[in-house]
């Protein structure tokens, strides 16, 4: 039963009451003009949303971009430096051949060795024997002419550079005579990075008349830059250094969206407070709210990219159709309204008729009666429930069916207004009321209605309720009115289930941008025609529904050799829409092909398409459903990656190798997707056994690097830092091997981290680090150390001392008579008493003590917690060690010696004068004896 408002004199007046029709048609075209108004304003509201939307995913795919170019800058400098610091005795030819591939994306590449001030003519000459005619190292001024370079204590003359256009006049110019470039070499010097510049001009050195960067790296003996500036300035061995064009750097590559939509600002954010704007492209930002920065890191410099949409953007996005909504919500409300004129209109000639016809009716009244109990006995017999509503008495007749299809038993629901009320949903009360309100005002022609009602056991039954008014008084009032109450429970829940499912299916197929989902019935007519497949083709949607059929979309020839090849197979002739689902008629079957489409600019467009055919509940087939992603951007990523694999394999073909990717998720766990067959002889495993056990990779991994190297990983995941770690393994059959593992990490849309990389044998590498580490510390002639590493563990004993507050104590001596040596039986024997003299008194060392040879015949030892009287002992020992025997063909070799103790707060340049002045003092007193300090012992 309805909710009725309340029947008194009030409401009764406002039922019965005429209304102007004129009234009742401006108050509809106002409410239909307010309606249309506020359409629009939501659909203007939508559109902006999907316009940020859209700006934000093409801004994000430019930051990416933009990023991964200056990574790979760094990376192939980084790897031209390891070039040149493994590859020993390069020439210009080996330079220019590794140079030249990585110039994709660099304007050049330079090398400029360190020559000091002594080595300069030797130097000039050098080159000029090798085939530069005239070479000499010069200066190069702000204006870029060159000029002869005056005496410097060093210098950094380009030796080898490798540009994109041409040969290039950059040969023996020195690097620090430009103060721009200069300032870049002395901060890559005091930081030990890799450093780039401020914006230069870089005419000189790539053949382009243009500005950009000068990006470079100090070149040191060993893989890792020493520890203090000091040092690395002594160790320094030259620059190698790129030349890079902004607008190259930030241009090449571009997809057309992102370049002709998006208007690019690149600000340097170091130095000055006031940031000055390096790049601009060419086109002109729009007037717009939207903008994105970001900010970037290339080497030391960071950089903050701003992007804001182009004219040509939003041109792309406007709204379209507003100006048809618009007419058509003005020309409903019109409508409406004229038609509510007509109706009030009519309502009062209705009420006339009503009034002519209520004898007739009073006449009939007990005829209505006996059909009224015939008609209640068959809606009851067909399931539906009867009610009978007395507007003036408020009585309400409930049938035996009513009360049944809610689980009550007749007369357990009192027949009145109240009883009804308690039993609606109060949501649905609002809306039950309006339908009656509709109906009693002559709007509709009965009354309709969908809503809930309480059952017995406290569940809410959708139902229908339809009614229409049997007696009316002489003014036209409803005083009765009769209905029927329809259970609609399973179509509401089917209704429901369907919008939700098409809500659903909506979102997946607009929200899919990035691929494109055409659907087509059994005839090939295009049924839908998603968001992504409009962004790929330029065709809207409303162009191809029910208007194309999909085969217009490909190119002819691939359609005909795919037609000529199906006709073979199946042994019939295969043409037209055929071609494309002759394989997908089967249920559960997935064709997957590659083709070419032609987009509506008349462009191609290479895609990886996936039809399938889509069947009913039954199995019937009723249309095809075609998935297609565009591989353009993939292809040149393989094709990008497929040429630098070969140079990989270029240039390592010798040097074993795993490539692999490994992928560690938040809650530790990890797992090998991939491993390449390197891993036999790397880590002695099968591919397939690493790939999924990764563990047994980690457990070949030496004990005492494990958590090292297990430490750096996790320091990467977290920092999404390049992974570059050298340590050893344990291999069944190998033995101990040095690997070095690099790769590069990438997070993933479910919070894991993948590294791409890989793991090589640097067993050898290291031995012969081991063996230049020995040869630099070591005297080739004597086997002692030399005066380099008798400096620094003199500089490191002295701080232990200081610390720890113990003796240190140095012994000098120097072999007497040396020169007649010589002089008398030769360098060969001069030599031969050098390494006996070593070899005796190496023997009355102790493991702690260093000896090392100074130059000449001047030798040292240095003696940790040693006192003043243990190195006097110590000393008179080593003395009677030489005097104890001759040297075969020489005679007895003596050797003044020379004490000094470390006195607390004392420098080592000081510790070295007094034990110096001590030698002294005993070859002044005669030789052949030991003085310590200011006291004679013998």
């Amino acid at each position: 039963m309805p909710v009725l408002p309340a029947v008194g004199e009030k409401n009764q007046r406002f039922i019965r009451r005429p209304r102007a029709a004129w009234l009742v048609a401006s108050v509809a075209l106002l409410g239909g003009a307010l309606l249309t108004a506020s359409v629009i304003v939501v659909t203007l509201d939508i559109h902006q949303r999907q316009i940020r939307q859209r700006f934000e995913l093409v801004a994000s795919e430019r930051f990416s971009r933009t990023q991964e170019r200056f990574d790979d800058q760094i990376l192939k400098l980084d790897s031209l430096r390891r070039f040149m610091l493994y590859a020993g005795g390069i020439v210009r030819a080996d330079f220019t051949g590794y140079a030249r591939p990585l110039l994709n994306g660099t304007l050049s590449y330079s090398w400029g060795p360190r020559v000091l001030a002594g080595e300069r003519a030797a130097f000039e000459k050098q080159v000029r024997d090798e085939g530069i005619v005239g070479f000499a190292i010069e200066g190069l001024d702000e204006a870029g002419a060159r000029y002869a370079m005056p005496e410097r204590a060093e210098y950094f003359p380009v030796l080898f550079n490798t540009a994109r256009r041409r040969a290039l006049p950059l040969i023996g110019v020195d690097m620090a005579s430009e103060a721009a470039r200069r300032a870049v070499l002395e901060r890559a010097v005091t930081s030990g990075e890799m450093v780039v510049s401020d914006p230069v001009h870089l005419a000189q050195s790539t053949g382009d008349d243009r500005s950009g960067l000068i990006m470079l790296v100090a070149l040191y003996p060993g893989p890792i830059a020493p520890a203090t500036a000091e040092q690395r300035r002594e160790q320094l061995r030259g620059f190698v250094m790129a030349s890079i064009s902004l607008e190259q750097l930030m241009e090449e590559g571009l997809t057309e969206e992102s370049s002709l939509h998006l208007a690019a600002e690149l600000t340097d954010m170091n130095g000055a407070s006031s940031r000055k704007a390096l790049y601009r492209s060419l086109q002109e930002p729009a007037d717009s709210p939207l903008r994105i920065s970001r900010t970037l890191r290339l080497a030391d410099h960071y950089y903050e990219l701003n992007l804001r949409p182009t004219q040509r953007y939003l041109l792309a996005n406007q709204a379209s159709g507003l100006g048809l909504l618009a007419t058509l919500g003005a020309l409903l409300s019109l409508l409406f309204s004229a038609f509510c004129y007509s109706l009030v209109s009519q309502r009062q000639r209705a009420l006339a008729l009503v009034d002519e016809r209520t004898a007739d009716l009073r006449l009939r009244e007990e005829e209505l009666a006996v059909s009224e109990e015939r008609w209640s006995f068959a809606l009851d017999g067909a399931g539906h429930g009867v009610w009978d509503w007395n507007l003036d008495s408020g009585e309400v007749f409930f049938s035996r069916a009513w009360g049944a299809m809610l689980g009550y038993a007749e007369g357990e629901v009192e027949n009145n207004r109240q009883a009804y009320l308690r039993l609606l949903h109060p949501e649905d009360a609002s809306n039950c009321e309006a339908s009656l309100a509709r109906y009693f005002s002559g709007e509709t022609a009965f009354y309709q209605d969908e809503h809930r009602m309480l059952t017995r056991d406290g569940r809410w039954l959708w139902v229908q309720e339809r009614g229409k008014a049997v007696e009316r008084d002489e003014e036209g009032a409803v005083r009765r009115l009769i209905g029927t109450q329809t259970d609609i429970s399973a179509r509401k829940t089917a209704e429901l289930e369907l919008a939700r499912a098409n809500a659903q299916l909506r979102g997946v197929l607009n929200a899919a941008t990035q691929v494109a989902i055409i659907a087509t019935d059994l005839e090939g007519v295009i049924l839908t025609f998603n968001v992504g497949a409009e962004r790929m083709l330029g065709y809207r949607a409303l162009e191809m529904i029910g208007q194309w059929t999909p085969e217009r979309l490909f190119l002819a020839d691939e359609l005909q050799a795919r037609g000529l090849e199906l006709s073979q197979r199946y042994g019939r002739t295969v043409v037209g829409f055929e071609i494309l689902v002759a394989e997908a008629v089967e249920e559960g079957s997935h064709e997957e092909r590659e083709w070419t489409w032609l987009r509506r600019d008349g462009s191609r467009l290479a895609v990886n398409l996936i039809v399938t055919g889509v069947h009913d509940a039954q199995g019937r087939l009723v249309g095809y459903l075609a998935i297609a992603l565009d591989t353009t951007e993939r292809k040149r990523v393989r094709e990008a990656l497929e040429a630098r694999d070969r140079l990989l394999e270029k240039l390592t073909s010798r040097v074993p190798g795993v490539i692999y990717q490994y992928q560690r998720f938040p809650d530790g766990r990890d797992r090998m997707p991939y491993v390449s067959a390197a891993v036999r002889t790397v880590y002695e495993l099968e591919p397939e056994h690493a790939r999924q056990n990764v563990q047994a990779m980690f457990r070949r991994v030496h004990p005492e690097d494990q958590e090292r190297v297990y430490t750096s990983i996790l320091r990467s995941a977290r920092d999404l830092t390049p992974w570059r770690e050298d340590y050893r393994l344990l291999l069944p059959r190998q033995g101990l091997r040095w690997v070095r593992g690099e790769s590069v990490p990438e997070r993933q849309p479910d919070g894991s981290t993948l590294w791409y990389g890989y793991i090589s044998d640097i067993t050898g590498l290291k031995l012969v680090e081991e063996e230049l580490r020995a040869l630099s510390i070591t005297d080739a002639l004597t086997g002692t150390y030399n005066r380099r590493y008798f400096q620094e563990r003199l500089e490191t004993e002295i701080a232990r001392a200081e610390r720890q507050e113990g003796p240190l104590a140095l012994i000098m001596l120097d072999i007497d008579h040396f020169k007649q040596i010589n002089d008398r039986h030769g360098h060969e024997a001069g030599d031969r008493v050098l390494r006996e003299v070593c070899r005796r008194i190496s023997q009355r060392l102790r493991r702690i003590d260093v000896f090392c040879r100074l130059g000449g015949e001047e030798f040292i030892v240095l003696c940790p917690d040693t006192g003043s009287e243990q190195a006097g002992v110590l000393a008179e020992a080593l003395w009677q060690s030489l005097r104890r025997e001759p040297v075969e063909g020489i005679g007895i070799v003596t050797a003044s010696f020379g004490i000094a103790n470390w006195h607390e707060g004392e420098g080592a340049d000081a510790l070295l004068r007094r034990v110096d002045v001590a030698v002294y003092r005993a070859k002044q007193k005669g030789r052949d004896r030991i003085e310590q300090e200011s006291l004679e012992l013998l």
